[in-house]
């Protein structure tokens, strides 16, 4: 008698220590996506705070006005350097897949806008934004996770 007590105690103890352990694993799941999200959207808020700074009509693609060459150059300068993150952080799989596809439209299309694709004509090359560049280079097509 005892021993079939034992044994079924035994069987509850394994079966309450794996769903422990499948309730663990789900829970590291969900902490290191948030953990993720929340390092994405402190580059959205980057790219927002950029942006915020960069006149209307040079993010519609107008030209740039003289008077305001300078400072948009910098600013444009400045979305570079964290459009080419973005792209090395993907190359490093640090980056969702959804939120990739999403940052790569938005890098295809600034590009695309007159003032920024100057500043990245000028700037190609020797400012070190060879992650940015390589994404260029293929046109979009490969994902920089195959960069390594």
């Amino acid at each position: 008698m005892w021993d079939i007590i034992s044994s079924v105690a035994t069987a509850i103890g394994s079966i309450l220590t794996a769903i422990g352990v499948f309730l663990a694993g789900r829970q590291l799941r969900i902490a290191q996506t948030q953990s993720i999200t929340e390092f994405e959207d402190s580059f959205d808020q980057q790219y927002r705070a950029l942006t915020m700074e960069i006149p209307v009509d040079v993010l519609l693609g107008k030209p740039v006005k003289p008077e305001e060459r300078e400072d948009v150059r910098e600013l444009i300068f400045n979305y570079l350097d964290l459009a080419n993150e973005q792209v090395f952080l993907r190359s490093e799989n640090r980056i969702l897949d959804a939120t990739w596809r999403s940052w790569k439209e938005g890098i295809k299309s600034n590009l695309s806008k007159q003032g920024f694709e100057e500043v990245f004509d000028e700037v190609r090359g020797v400012a070190g934004f060879t992650y940015l560049e390589r994404l260029v280079e293929t046109e979009f097509q490969t994902d920089p996770r195959q960069f390594r």
